[in-house]
């Protein structure tokens, strides 16, 4: 029989790692970062959510935000760099696209400062925003940033540059929250370099048929991806430097988080997976703490995101949300457009309220980008799985560049991370915006 979980309110299991109510827990982590944030209008619900237009403007007014605002003007060759506030990291260029041909259309900037590309969605035209953060180091005030475009037609003259300047996160205390095993690792970069500790929420046990193959009773083969799933997000952070018993899984059922916020006290069941012990996911962290405590009785990352709200409202410590927009982008899911050397950008976007009040685009080194793809490759549900002996089928080509322009191999590991950067003041008002749309 498949036991069922009676919940309390959900935010409380924040407060079992250290976030919450309790001694010894104010100001541990001034920054919390929310792998997989979802982007996506506040007034419309996620399964409603319409495609992006590519041939209208990306709705962001960056004016509106924490940044310094500089205008530059831009002719077919380029632009000459701005002299930006000093301790700037991150820099973006609103831009106006014409006209673009072909599949992959692209535009590459270079200076003494460096050089880097950006790709962006056939047929597209409009406002659009490239991420140049990686110039700002060694480009001088004054000197000829140069374009090489492809497929590529510019709008010319007065053009908007936001710089913002972000505090430094190296050995920070940061909290990861992940509402699926595979989404922290969008953050790899930075949790490498900061002193993180990763929460995931769900053992990830529904979605795809990955191991249908091996375990053909669908009740079984969701119970053993949970439980791979768990095993991942606790092991897989250790290529980043994270220890299994600083990485954790709570283990609640994956597709349920909606449902504990709307109804706390009412039993809750996993979709499709047969469970004989309802703590049988949390078991597998290597944190006593955690694992031993008793199990009290895609809108998965939407409804992540009021907990941890709920929880820091009573919480008088000081943080910041870092909200890693790159996994779902419900309005383009291919999005990062391009091969994974290019930058990202800002993800498309038609209109409603964000609630963040500066960008920050986190630089990975190249060594950094591999180790990331190495991380993703080791998470067993991102990729298909494969019995060696002959019998899996093989895509044709035009399958195989369809599923390519989605693959998360290509999309996330990208020479830099971008982070929407929410204050406390944005986040409660985030919560209110999220349950009225709900």
């Amino acid at each position: 029989m498949t036991r069922r979980f009676r919940f309390p309110v959900f935010a409380h299991s924040l407060s079992q790692v250290g976030l919450g109510p309790g001694p010894g827990v104010r100001r541990r982590w001034p920054l919390l970062l929310l792998a997989g944030a979802v982007v996506c209008p506040l007034g419309i619900r996620a399964e409603e959510r319409p495609q992006f237009d590519p041939q209208r403007d990306y709705a962001y007014d960056l004016a509106r935000t924490a940044a310094t605002t500089l205008t530059v003007t831009l002719d077919n060759q380029g632009f000459a760099w701005p002299e930006v506030p000093r301790g700037s990291d991150t820099a973006m260029l609103e831009i106006g696209l014409a006209a673009t041909e072909g599949g992959e259309p692209r535009l590459a900037t270079a200076s003494s400062g460096g050089g880097v590309s950006q790709f962006f969605e056939a047929h597209g035209r409009g406002r659009r925003f490239l991420d140049l953060s990686p110039l700002l180091a060694g480009t001088p005030a004054g000197e000829r940033v140069r374009f090489t475009a492809t497929g590529v037609t510019l709008q010319t003259g007065s053009a908007r540059f936001f710089v913002y300047a972000n505090p430094p996160i190296a050995q920070q205390r940061v909290l990861v929250l992940a509402a699926h095993p595979d989404d922290a690792e969008g953050a790899f970069g930075l949790y490498r370099r900061t002193q993180a500790d990763i929460v995931t929420v769900t053992a990830g046990d529904a979605g795809g048929e990955n191991f249908r193959a091996l375990f053909p009773d669908p009740a079984t083969q969701y119970r053993i991806k949970g439980w791979v799933r768990t095993w991942d997000s606790i092991t897989v952070p250790f290529y980043g430097g994270i220890y299994p018993g600083r990485a954790r899984n709570l283990g609640y059922y994956d597709a349920t988080l909606k449902q504990l916020q709307a109804h706390p006290t009412t039993p809750v069941s996993p979709m499709y997976a047969k469970l004989d012990n309802p703590a049988y996911y949390r078991r597998l962290n290597v944190d006593p703490a955690l694992r031993d405590r008793p199990f009290g009785a895609h809108p998965d990352h939407q409804f992540m995101t009021l907990a941890l709200i709920e929880a820091l409202a009573r919480w008088d410590g000081t943080c910041e949300l870092y909200l890693d927009p790159a996994e779902h982008v419900l309005e383009d899911e291919t999005y990062p457009f391009g091969d994974r050397d290019a930058m990202a950008g800002l993800p498309p976007w038609s209109g409603g309220d964000l609630f963040f009040s500066r960008l920050y685009s986190h630089p990975l080194t190249p060594e950094e980008q591999r180790l990331k793809l190495i991380a993703l490759e080791a998470m067993h549900d991102l990729r298909d799985f494969d019995l060696r002996d002959g019998s899996t089928p093989r895509r044709d080509p035009a399958a195989e560049a369809e599923a390519r322009r989605y693959d998360y191999y290509r999309r996330a590991p990208r020479p830099t991370e971008l982070f929407m950067v929410v204050t406390r003041a944005d986040a409660l008002r985030m919560h209110d915006a999220v349950l009225a749309s709900h």
